[in-house]
């Protein structure tokens, strides 16, 4: 199965994401859509998302879509 990843403008690069604020996460997501490797890290006290909506809720799902994760 080919690796369609591989043709997109950013995808020989990798890109952590400290961001917290609304327009931080958006432009990292962009990153991740044109083919970046995308890794996000947040606090392990960070139950409450720090932008004040449910994780599971579709705008957290849409705005970190494309990206992995770790917490520290």
């Amino acid at each position: 199965m080919p690796d369609h990843n591989m043709s997109l403008p950013l995808s020989k690069y990798t890109v952590l994401d400290l961001t917290r604020a609304r327009a931080g996460p958006t432009a990292v997501r962009q990153m991740a859509d044109w083919g970046a490797r995308v890794i996000r890290v947040e606090a392990i006290d960070s139950a409450v998302n720090t932008l004040g909506f449910d994780r599971d809720g579709y705008d957290f799902q849409n705005l970190h879509r494309n990206k992995r994760s770790i917490t520290l």
